[in-house]
């Protein structure tokens, strides 16, 4: 854990991991009543979809950046490099890519599912900012990071502005992160009086230069003397600009922010931690997570299997496996599987032939009797094949559990290098010397679990942190704060 968010002079607002684990648990239920109102079907399947896709796309989101961003570096836009640098030294975090793009309503946001994120800044902001403004407004997002906000803010939003249903269901913590995040920002720009106009330009853009903030902010005590006028504040994913001015204003004299302070300005080094570069180093045991930390992620990842399986009208086990019956009479072939329905090829009635010519071939097509049976008759060939997909998919449909869960394990890995168990365990998939498994060699892996899935949890009891599959592909899981310890020389 990072040291500004631990023990009792922590950072953190103090209900900030109660709302999490609050907002965690009530999501799926917010999201049903929710969806009751609205008319709209929302389950344990839509949510667990949204994770496994908004993975995947965040993971995509980076190739996204280079190509219709421009990456910030020593030579390309050195003033915002700078500072970034200077920050994420002080805060001894690895230094994250940085991209300028065009959005008019996000002026930074910190996006990625772990190292090395990516801080992206607002090219239609940026400039309206000073040097001491825009250190509070890049501190704060590398606050995100270092406090593991990051990770899940990117799963909920990956551009940074959520839409009114992410902040009606999970306000209470982003919220919280926000006033937690704004300490991090004024300790990066050291000054109380830069961090409130940073703030007014990210709310106001440049009409931000003609607030009066001493002014504004006693509109706080008008909100704060009515609970009713509070209540708006429920429907956004940051607290009222009002609250935050007065939460820094309370920060600044309070014995957490002397302790940070104090932190902030040691002795340290001029350029943030390097993480460990692939084929630099090799992965070692302690490494490795423990057979417990590997079980509660693949335990996250089967309950999303499970929801999305079922939610198709799968099963853990699949269909059980029985005869199929096939059946031929003149003009029609008929076949039938338990669970697939039946499927019914008719042709037409053959014309007698007459002065020795052929009889014309039946052209076909799919007909929909009932959603569990499937009829071909006189058609075109595009809707044969659509129908013939549609057969595929529902015996897909019937592999049950134990094809899925190797599958979904290996889409994560491959797109995300970790899936959303190891996400919230803290986990990733690398090679021994901590580079990207290659698609084969992660295919090849799961392959392995699917087919002696029983022997590697057998050996786990005696491999605890290096498993079969581990051994066998050389990959292996790495706790992802011992990667960052690594780097920063942390004792572990």
């Amino acid at each position: 854990m990072h040291p500004l968010f631990t023990g009792t002079q922590s950072l953190r607002e103090p209900s900030e991991r109660l709302a999490f684990w609050l907002t965690a648990l009530c999501a799926l239920p917010a999201a049903l009543l929710i969806g009751y109102v609205l008319h709209e079907s929302i389950g344990a399947s839509q949510v667990a979809l949204f994770i496994v896709i908004a993975m995947v796309y965040v993971t995509l989101a980076r190739g996204r950046l280079l190509g219709s961003s421009v990456r910030i570096h020593e030579t390309q836009y050195p003033r915002v490099f700078s500072i970034a640098q200077n920050a994420a030294a002080a805060l001894e975090i690895p230094m994250p890519l940085i991209f300028v793009r065009e959005d008019n309503f996000v002026p930074a946001v910190a996006l990625g599912l772990g190292q090395p994120y990516a801080l992206v800044l607002s090219s239609h902001w940026i400039e309206l900012f000073s040097d001491d403004e825009l250190a509070f407004v890049i501190g704060r997002e590398l606050g995100h990071i270092a406090a593991g906000h990051t990770r899940f803010h990117s799963l909920l939003s990956v551009n940074g502005n959520e839409n009114p249903l992410i902040s009606l269901i999970f306000g209470a913590w982003l919220r919280r992160c926000a006033l937690t995040c704004d300490k991090v920002g004024l300790l990066c720009c050291g000054s109380l009086d830069a961090a409130v106009r940073a703030l007014g330009v990210t709310t106001f853009h440049a009409f931000g230069r003609q607030v009066d903030y001493d002014a504004f902010a006693e509109q706080h005590a008008e909100i704060a003397s009515d609970s009713v006028l509070r209540w708006g504040e429920w429907l956004t994913s940051e607290p009222y600009a009002t609250r935050r001015i007065a939460s820094m204003r309370r920060f600044i004299t309070s014995a957490p922010y002397l302790g940070a302070q104090a932190w902030f300005v040691r002795e340290r080094g001029e350029a943030p931690p390097a993480l460990v570069l692939p084929g630099e180093a090799t992965v070692s045991p302690r490494d490795c997570p423990g057979w417990w930390r590997r079980f509660a992620a693949a335990g996250i990842d089967a309950v999303v299997v499970i929801a999305i399986v079922t939610s198709f009208g799968g099963s853990i086990a699949g269909a059980r496996e029985s005869e199929t019956n096939i059946s031929v009479t003149p003009g029609n072939v008929a076949a039938s599987a338990p669970g697939l329905g039946s499927i019914t090829i008719r042709g037409k009635a053959h014309a007698v032939a007459t002065g020795g010519s052929p009889s014309p071939r039946p052209r076909t097509q799919w007909h929909w009797e009932n959603p569990a049976e499937k009829v071909l008759v006189g058609g075109s060939l595009n809707d044969s094949v659509n129908a013939i997909v549609t057969f595929v998919a529902e015996a897909i449909r019937h592999l049950g559990f134990f094809f899925w869960f190797p599958v979904y394990l290996t889409v994560l890995v491959v797109f995300a290098g970790q899936t959303f168990g190891m996400m919230i365990a803290g986990l990733r998939v690398v090679t021994i010397d901590f580079r990207t498994p290659s698609v084969g060699r992660t295919i090849w892996r799961y392959i392995i679990v699917f087919l002696v899935w029983w022997l590697v949890v057998a050996l786990s009891f005696f491999w605890r942190r290096i498993l079969l599959h581990d051994r066998l592909t050389k990959t292996r899981v790495v706790k992802v704060e011992r990667v960052i310890a690594r780097a920063t020389t942390a004792p572990m």
